[in-house]
This record gives structure tokens, C-alpha cells and sequence, in this order.
């Protein structure tokens, strides 16, 4: 009996351990975001619909240029079937990829970006409608650019 005892209690504790460090991951993750946000240099850039985009798509990203890391928030990113957004950073006048935006089925995200760019080179981002996976290349969209918001400071 007490060995059973015992060993429902460890299985409890290994339980609990998880769910712990998850918690943990999670505590880092949004300290992470808060960085950001509260960054004394942050700069907020809200997206616009172009020409070829859809003026219900919303986009904003807080970037942070000394640690050059981003948070994107979207609404409305439901994108039409077989195709996917992709996100872009415009640097030195040059298009590099920061990732496909995978929004939830209420067309609502948020993304955490690394890396996004040196603050000297950073001129704006841009969103595009891309075959589902992306646009072939890193350097380039492929399909129309939805959406462009110029990063001020």
C-alpha cells in the first residue's frame, strides 16, 4: 500500500514539475514581450492597406531598436485558400523575410521577431500574399504586397 502510495505521489510530482517549467516558459515568454513594449527607444509602426490589400487586414508591430527584436499583432489575416501572408522587413531598400503569419481561425496573432534589423538600415515592413509556404525566395515576395507601414525615428 505505501509503495503504491508512493508511487502515485511521484508521478504527481513529475506532473507537477511540468507544469511548472511550462509555466516558467511561458513567465519567460512574456517578459520577453514586456521588454519590448517598455523599451525606453520603442518605436510603434501601424501598417496600412495598399492598393492590392484588403483595408480590413490590421498590423501593428512595436520594435525595439536595440535589442532589434519586434511584436506583431494582426487582425482579419484570414488568408484565402492555398495562400499564405508572409512578413517583411524593407532594409537598406531590400525585402528580407521575417516569417509566414499564422493567425488563429478568427484571423488574430501575435509574433515575436528576433533579428528583425539594425535600426540604421530598418525603413519599414511589409506584408504580402504568398503561395501557401511562402515566397520561394528569402530576398523577395512573389505575390502583391498587402500591406506597408515605414518605420519612423
Amino acid at each position: 500500500v505505501n509503495w503504491q502510495a508512493s508511487q502515485r505521489v511521484a508521478g504527481e510530482l513529475r506532473a507537477a514539475r511540468a507544469e511548472l517549467s511550462q509555466m516558467q516558459s511561458r513567465l519567460d515568454e512574456q517578459k520577453r514581450l514586456a521588454a519590448v513594449f517598455s523599451a525606453p527607444g520603442a518605436r510603434f509602426v501601424q501598417l496600412g492597406a495598399t492598393k492590392d490589400g484588403d483595408t480590413k487586414l490590421v498590423a501593428k508591430v512595436t520594435y525595439d531598436p536595440l535589442s532589434q527584436s519586434a511584436v506583431m499583432f494582426v487582425e482579419n489575416f484570414v488568408a484565402p485558400s492555398g495562400k499564405d501572408y508572409e512578413l517583411w522587413a524593407i532594409r537598406g531598400g531590400k525585402p528580407a523575410s521575417l516569417g509566414l503569419i499564422h493567425a488563429g481561425a478568427d484571423g488574430r496573432a501575435m509574433m515575436r521577431l528576433e533579428n528583425v534589423g539594425d535600426p540604421k538600415e530598418l525603413a519599414a515592413f511589409a506584408v504580402s500574399l504568398e503561395p501557401t509556404g511562402g515566397a520561394p525566395t528569402p530576398d523577395a515576395p512573389s505575390g502583391p504586397v498587402v500591406m506597408v507601414g515605414k518605420v519612423s525615428g
